[in-house]
């Protein structure tokens, strides 16, 4: 009999100082996973390069920083804030030169961290490039995109708001 699919999903509990691994049904997360606005992509032949123990160390060090990022109170075994940064510029320069060399799902996925960070940095310009990005993405026949774009209108006003300057776009 053929076992039911799972996803992995890290809750850190900062009141009680836990890390929880749960297994929960991939069906039970995917709403989830739509909507969710951030996540770090690796293709797994990037892990497969590695030593056993570096791929290891690279998926710790991806669980610890969005861990850190994430949270009020910090689990501190790195300056995981300054690192996840660092990550997320770098996976950002990864989706611009593949959406630049025309992948759809590129397009996507930079609107949403462009999307994000327009959030986090107050800025404009990133919600402007999230929009035009949006726009492509959906009128290639992007599927999470065109879903999103229903979306759009109250993404983009709640973003502006909390901009603050709603008449620049």
């Amino acid at each position: 009999m053929m076992s039911v699919k799972h996803d992995l999903l890290i809750h850190y509990d900062e009141d009680r100082n836990v890390l929880i691994f749960h297994s929960v049904p991939t069906t039970a997360t995917s709403e989830l996973r739509a909507s969710s606005f951030d996540g770090v992509q690796s293709e797994t032949s990037y892990f497969q390069s590695m030593q056993p123990d570096e791929a290891e160390k690279k998926i710790g060090n991806i669980v610890f920083s969005l861990t850190d990022y994430n949270a009020h109170k910090k689990i501190g075994i790195r300056d995981y804030s300054a690192e996840a940064e660092i990550t997320n510029k770098l996976y950002i320069q990864e989706l611009e030169q593949e959406a630049k060399d025309g992948d759809n799902d590129a397009k996507y996925h930079l609107f949403l961290a462009l999307h994000s960070s327009a959030h986090r940095n107050r800025s404009l310009k990133e919600l402007s490039r999230a929009e035009v990005l949006i726009l492509e993405a959906a009128a290639q026949g992007n599927e999470n995109a065109i879903r999103s774009l229903e979306d759009w209108p109250l993404l983009k006003s709640a973003a502006l708001r909390r901009i603050g300057d709603a008449e620049s776009l």
